[in-house]
């Protein structure tokens, strides 16, 4: 890989470590942010980029333009605009394209929980219920949504160093929802105090997957129903569920040419001696 310039669309851990790694085998990486966090962390090597493309057109254009080998999708499972938008730009471009995406949670004895297909269904299934006391764990994005369900108290909470829209627009809150603000993310006692002071009859989740949330834990162990919000639909991409099936996938694939330039070098090598040995033959 230490030939070829890569391209990670980033903002997830799995993006980080495929990031590292890269690097470490001497890639020129640049790491693609949306912007959503403030101070960023990022491997050392890897170069930062950070705000939007202009769609896919903007983004086939800067791969073009920035001669990008290799362009991989690590981004949040529901950043699916983003990942519709690179699967565009990589056929536009004849960039090579990758994703890698964790597993989705599955539900273990204990939990309460509810597959509801997207946000909009979450919404309208909430509108006509008596008044609960409901926990929006959305990644500080899609809380407006249920800005219609006024009968209900909701409770968010987002990052200190967080830019999504809930942590910096006003316009994102109504006055029956209370936005906590916090500096890291909760440990299982932590969740279930939260949860237990805001008397939460319900938790509404984007299924993000990967390991096992506490909020998910705490609401198990509460045994509080849970509203896990399905993921959007992803392009058709050759999809890695972690970043060392990617990384031994690009192995494979750098292993397999080194046998084919091999084979051609050898190959090349018997054409010249077979030639050789006709001429002398007819000298």
């Amino acid at each position: 890989m230490t030939d070829q310039r890569v391209l990670i669309l980033g903002g997830t851990t799995e993006a980080r470590i495929t990031a590292q790694a890269l690097a470490a085998q001497g890639a020129p990486v640049t790491f693609s942010l949306a912007g959503l966090t403030r101070c960023p962390r990022l491997p050392q090597g890897v170069q930062l980029r950070s705000g939007g493309f202009g769609g896919a057109a903007g983004l086939a254009a800067y791969l073009n333009r920035q001669g990008i080998d290799l362009l991989i999708d690590a981004t949040h499972p529901f950043a699916s605009r983003m990942s519709w938008n690179a699967f565009a730009a990589a056929r536009a471009s004849g960039v090579p394209h990758l994703a890698v995406q964790r597993l989705a949670w599955t539900p273990a004895p204990g939990d309460r929980w509810t597959q509801v297909g997207s946000l909009a269904k979450a919404v309208k299934r909430l509108s006509p219920l008596p008044p609960k006391a409901v926990m929006l764990a959305l990644g500080g994005q899609g809380a407006r949504r249920f800005r219609a369900c006024r009968q209900h108290r909701f409770q968010a909470r987002v990052l200190f160093d967080s830019q999504t829209p809930l942590a910096r627009q006003a316009a994102q809150r109504w006055r029956r929802l209370e936005v906590i603000r916090i500096a890291r993310k909760q440990t299982v006692a932590e969740e279930m105090a939260t949860l237990q002071t805001f008397g939460a009859d319900l938790m509404i989740v984007r299924n993000a997957g990967g390991t096992m949330d506490a909020k998910l834990d705490a609401a198990r162990r509460l045994r509080l129903p849970v509203w896990l919000i399905e993921r959007p639909a992803m392009p058709p991409v050759l999809t890695f569920e972690s970043p060392r099936d990617l990384l031994c996938h690009l192995g494979h694939d750098k292993a397999q040419q080194r046998q084919a330039d091999s084979r051609d070098s050898m190959q090349k090598l018997n054409a010249e001696t077979r030639c050789r040995d006709t001429i002398e033959r007819t000298q």
